[in-house]
């Protein structure tokens, strides 16, 4: 607490000297007011505006972009003409992302033949589903790992009790044919999202 006296302005005192007497003070209230917001910031940095502005001058507007700052994760979705435009927006997100999971869910659709593409696409997802469902059955993780399977990669979700579980189900789901990634947002205490990729 300041005491008293500080409030008052005897003639005596300059306000150089007033000043002098309330800094030990105000650095006090600035560094706990700087401590107790750096410790309830438990969020990734926003990187969400430069991946997008990054994608649009690399010509890339068929592909989406959402973060998941809590979970450390940015999510690529949309669709490119071809494997290297893939590749190529992914490397675009990574470099901005930091240590975030980068889910590249972006489906590859060439000019010609987009029902085809899309029909594929949908089958191979349905197919790694059943082997991942059949696989989580045998080793008895079905209830506590739910899952999503979206263009050949599976996002693991819900919550296991320790993290040689969490691992397992990432390493059992990155086996499944067809898996061309696995973001792992399977809950341990206190910890984020992690990619096979």
């Amino acid at each position: 607490m300041i005491p008293m006296h500080f409030f008052i302005r005897p003639s005596s005192c300059t306000l150089g000297e007033i000043m002098k007497m309330l800094t030990p003070y105000l650095v006090a209230l600035a560094l706990v007011t700087l401590a107790g917001c750096a410790a309830t910031s438990t969020k990734t940095a926003d990187v969400s505006g430069s991946i997008r502005t990054s994608l649009d001058q690399a010509g890339f507007k068929d592909v989406s972009s959402s973060q998941d700052r809590d979970k450390g994760v940015v999510t690529l979705g949309g669709h490119v003409a071809g494997e290297g435009d893939k590749a190529q927006a992914e490397s675009i997100a990574r470099s901005f992302a930091g240590n975030q999971v980068v889910a590249n869910q972006i489906a590859v659709i060439p000019p010609g033949v987009e029902s085809d593409a899309k029909k594929m696409n949908s089958s191979l997802d349905k197919g790694i589903e059943g082997n991942l469902d059949a696989a989580l059955i045998q080793d008895q993780l079905h209830d506590s790992v739910k899952y999503a399977v979206k263009n050949s990669v599976v996002t693991l979700s819900g919550n296991v009790d320790s993290q040689a579980k969490r691992t397992h189900a990432q390493e059992l789901a990155s086996t499944v044919p067809n898996v061309q990634q696995v973001v792992n947002e399977l809950q341990v205490k206190g910890q984020k999202a992690t990619s096979s990729n």
